[in-house]
C-alpha cells in the first residue's frame, strides 16, 4: 500500500487586512493602557492633593506610560519645591514611585535634612505649567 502524503503548504504572509487588523489591535491595547495609567495618576494625585496618604503609589513605568513623569517634590526644612524627571532615575520601571523619596535628599539643606514630601506627578515641570497660566 502507497502512501500519498503531500507536506501542508507553508504559512503564507498576513494580508494587507490581517496586518491592519493587528496594527489595530496593538493600537486599542496601548490606548487602553495609556486611559488606565492616566486614572492611576489622576486618583493618587488627588489622594496627596486632599492630604490623605496614598496607599498604593503608581510605578515609574504607570506614570511614564501617563505621560507624568514630572515628580514633584517639597523640602519641609527649606521650604523649597524642586521637580525630578523620572525617567532619568536609575531605577527599575516597577519600582514604586513613593519608594523613590527614600533616595531623595534636599542639596540646599545641611546635616540631617527632613524627609522630603511628594506633591504629584505631573506631565511638565512647575516652572512650565507656570508659565503657561500666566500668558
Amino acid at each position: 500500500m502507497v502512501w500519498n502524503y503531500t507536506a501542508p503548504m507553508p504559512e503564507h504572509d498576513p494580508t494587507r487586512a490581517d496586518r491592519l487588523a493587528l496594527y489595530m489591535r496593538a493600537r486599542a491595547a496601548e490606548k487602553a493602557a495609556r486611559e488606565e495609567a492616566v486614572r492611576v495618576i489622576d486618583r493618587w494625585n488627588a489622594a496627596l492633593l486632599a492630604g490623605r496618604g496614598a496607599l498604593r503609589s503608581p510605578t515609574i513605568r504607570c506614570s511614564v506610560i501617563a505621560g507624568t513623569p514630572w515628580l514633584d517634590v517639597y523640602c519641609p526644612g527649606c521650604r523649597t519645591s524642586r521637580a525630578i524627571d523620572i525617567r532619568t532615575i536609575d531605577r527599575h520601571p516597577l519600582a514604586s514611585v513613593g519608594s523613590l523619596v527614600l533616595g531623595l535628599r534636599c542639596s540646599w539643606c545641611t546635616g540631617s535634612a527632613p524627609m522630603p514630601v511628594i506633591k504629584g506627578l505631573h506631565a511638565c515641570p512647575p516652572a512650565a505649567r507656570y508659565a503657561a497660566t500666566i500668558d
